[in-house]
């Protein structure tokens, strides 16, 4: 298995390169996808002039390769949902599912207007967000993953 790093200075470059793009659209909130997008989240807000953020829980792995079904949980209040331009962020699109997952959830809200973002997407992600920078096909480890890569490691040469 081959690993990517990504070092705070990339993830601080990626999420400039990465605002560069969003501005030329109007976003009225935030939606971060918890865990993978807080970071990237906090920091959008900041480059984007304070962009209010909220979040929605999305599980799918349980380990290094291990999937399963996609469970959206801790949703925002619909009011910050209705009439807004949402941006949704996530630190990685695998195979696009959780994208797809919050996209139905977010169809049944009138006038309501989103983008999709990850930094990172595989070479067979589908559908591919709204913005992106990498297509990467590695295992990627983010530098606020310590404990988490840690111990997958351990269970990896086990």
């Amino acid at each position: 298995m081959q690993f990517y790093k990504v070092t705070w200075q990339q993830l601080e470059d990626d999420c400039i390169s990465l605002t560069k793009k969003i501005e030329k659209v109007h976003i009225d909130r935030i939606l971060c996808i918890s865990r993978g997008g807080l970071v990237w989240s906090r920091m959008f807000s900041d480059l984007l002039g304070n962009v209010p953020v909220s979040h929605l829980t999305a599980t799918s792995y349980t380990g290094i390769h291990q999937r399963k079904e996609v469970k959206i949980s801790d949703l925002p209040d619909e009011k910050f949902i209705i009439n807004q331009s949402l941006l949704i962020v996530d630190e990685i699109a695998d195979h696009g599912n959780t994208f797809k997952k919050i996209k139905e959830y977010l169809h049944k809200f009138k006038n309501t207007k989103y983008y999709t973002l990850a930094p990172i997407i595989r070479s067979y992600t589908d559908p591919k967000p709204d913005f992106y920078l990498r297509i990467i096909d590695d295992w990627v480890i983010y530098p606020y993953e310590i404990r988490e890569t840690k111990e997958a490691m351990k269970n990896i040469k086990s």
